[in-house]
């Protein structure tokens, strides 16, 4: 079997839960016909709590992926379901913190949100040094009654930011799924411009449920915002073929700034197929189909074979980089053998060609060339 790449790594994935409804709370929104599989606010309650690490591994095994990047999301999913599986598996995956605990009992009604009690639990996460970035969200109030101004957002990105500094690990930025006054891609540009020696990881390069029907406007916001800003990268995974070329073509983007990411996992979404459209396919919620599907859907069949498609303008030592070697290089990931990415080329690098040999370093190497001399 030929895999995609060298070295492939997803970066979002979420294998502790079938979003199935857990509690009194989301069996009521069953009831009603309202139970989305993404509870979010409060009232929404939570889901129930699964480890999906059988599929993932014979998927894994099937579309030759080597290590899945674990995120938390919904109320439910807990940071330490996301360690656990890393300490079990510690060549295969890697986990995101946020404040789990904190949504879990609010969504009991057993607290109400307070953003000193969300920081205190990612702080104490990244204490452990068992995550390698704040996400999948930054901490929130979720009662779809508040209102946040920019300013107010951009406060509680400044706290999260100072942890990430602090620990030296990446923040992912989502706030492009939720309905504000303002623009989300500048409280991006504002919080990446403070504090550049963070990395800001944009999930799914800001393209997700419902996105498609903005074609590539937000694909081409996005590598925008990178034009400006070295420290911000993209996740394509959910990207069409034809959205790639957009972010590769960009003289200001190119291989450096992407990594591939999907959604792995029963995420309530589906793969639909759009022909001549733009995009001509997507991944998404459906409202008329079932909420949370009775199948997972196969993310990384459909999400490599967008890749298959670039390689008559891409090489395959770019693709490496966006499969796996920047990912690797980003969260310190273990890697084979040495000699494994592109480096040292001023036209994929830049002026910093020269900072990019070795391309991974070698205490991150299982298999040196000459030994551990």
């Amino acid at each position: 079997m030929r895999a995609a790449g060298r070295f492939v790594v997803d970066t979002h994935g979420h294998i502790t839960t079938l979003y199935r409804p857990k509690g009194k709370k989301a069996e009521e929104h069953v009831h009603k016909g309202s139970w989305t599989g993404l509870p979010s606010a409060p009232e929404d309650g939570e889901v129930e709590p699964f480890e999906n690490t059988g599929l993932c591994f014979y998927d894994m095994e099937r579309y030759g992926v080597d290590m899945v990047l674990l995120k938390p999301s919904m109320p439910g999913t807990t940071n330490e379901s996301q360690a656990a599986i890393v300490e079990k598996y510690p060549d295969k995956f890697r986990a995101f913190c946020s404040d789990q605990k904190c949504r879990l009992k609010i969504a009991r009604d057993e607290a109400k949100y307070n953003r000193d009690d969300s920081a205190d639990e990612v702080e104490k996460a990244l204490k452990t040094g068992k995550f390698i970035g704040i996400g999948e969200f930054c901490p929130r109030d979720w009662s779809r009654k508040k209102y946040y101004s920019f300013e107010e957002r951009l406060d509680d990105y400044r706290i999260f930011a100072e942890l990430a500094q602090k620990y030296g690990v990446t923040m992912d930025f989502h706030e492009f799924s939720w309905e504000y006054e303002w623009d989300t891609y500048k409280l991006l540009n504002r919080i990446a411009g403070e504090y550049r020696d963070v990395l800001f990881l944009l999930c799914h390069g800001s393209y997700s449920i419902n996105d498609y029907v903005y074609g590539s406007d937000k694909i081409k916001k996005a590598c925008n915002l990178i034009t400006g800003r070295n420290n911000i990268i993209l996740e394509t995974g959910t990207w069409p073929a034809e959205y790639f070329e957009i972010a590769i073509k960009d003289p200001n983007v190119g291989v450096t700034h992407l990594v591939w990411g999907t959604d792995y996992g029963h995420v309530p979404q589906y793969i639909m197929m759009n022909p001549r459209g733009d995009p001509h396919t997507f991944s998404s919620a459906m409202k008329r189909f079932p909420i949370v599907p009775h199948y997972q859907i196969d993310w990384w069949g459909w999400a490599l074979h967008q890749i298959d498609k670039i390689r008559d303008y891409v090489t395959q030592d770019e693709i490496n980089l966006i499969l796996g070697g920047n990912a690797a290089r980003i969260w310190r990931l273990p890697v084979p053998y040495e000699r494994m990415f592109l480096s040292g080329r001023p036209d994929i690098f830049g002026v910093d060609w020269e900072k990019s040999v070795p391309y991974i370093p070698d205490e991150q190497v299982k298999h040196l060339d000459y030994g551990s001399e």
